[in-house]
């Protein structure tokens, strides 16, 4: 069975529209990868509130070519701890979460991060 994520391309990235993105919470995390499973909840997402920026990460090529697959929201306060231990250190590092035993590279959809559903951030995954 794959894991419940919202499955997207860079070539399937709306500009506009609102979807239903499911939600994680970590089981635990060693500072740098999360291991999450879903929570059984749904937030909404829509994509007119990312900026040019924003859709030109989300549909571009990261760092060792990765690109986006899916589409996950956790909890904010949760990401803002996880984001501050892997950017201190004299390395920073690279987050990553681990679901249904495929590691991602995470990141927010939105530059400046948007709260969705009272407590959620949507991260987009890329591998």
């Amino acid at each position: 069975m794959s894991p419940v994520i919202y499955p997207l391309s860079s070539s399937t990235i709306p500009r506009a529209g609102v979807i239903e993105v499911p939600c994680y919470r970590a089981q635990s995390f060693n500072g740098k990868t999360a291991m999450l499973c879903p929570e059984g909840v749904v937030v909404p997402f829509d994509f007119s509130s990312m900026t040019d920026r924003d859709f030109e990460l989300a549909t571009s090529e990261r760092g060792e070519e990765w690109t986006i697959q899916g589409l996950i929201a956790v909890d904010v306060d949760w990401l803002i701890g996880v984001m501050e231990v892997t950017a201190n250190g004299p390395v920073q590092k690279t987050l990553g979460a681990e679901i249904a035993e495929v590691w991602y590279y995470i990141s927010p959809m939105n530059t400046a991060p948007t709260v969705v559903g009272e407590r959620y951030v949507v991260l987009g995954l890329y591998r």
